[in-house]
C-alpha cells in the first residue's frame, strides 16, 4: 500500500486535521445563533424586568429582615 492507505499519522497531520474540522463547526454555530435568535428584543426585556423586579423584592426583604 502507498502512503493513502496507511493508518501511521504523525502529530502534525493529527493537528492540521483538527483544526480544519474545529473552524468550521465554531463559524456555523456563530451562524446559527445570530440568524435564529431565541429571545426577541422584547422578550429579553420582559426577563430583564422581571429580574430587575425580583432583585428590589430581595433587596427590601433583606433590609426588613436587618
Amino acid at each position: 500500500m502507498g502512503k493513502r492507505g496507511s493508518l501511521v499519522r504523525t502529530k502534525s497531520t493529527v493537528k492540521r486535521n483538527k483544526k480544519k474540522v474545529l473552524q468550521p463547526a465554531v463559524a456555523a454555530t456563530v451562524i446559527a445563533s445570530v440568524e435564529n435568535p431565541e429571545l426577541s428584543y422584547d422578550e429579553m426585556l420582559s426577563e430583564l424586568e422581571a429580574i430587575v423586579s425580583a432583585a428590589d423584592i430581595r433587596l427590601a426583604t433583606e433590609e426588613d429582615a436587618l
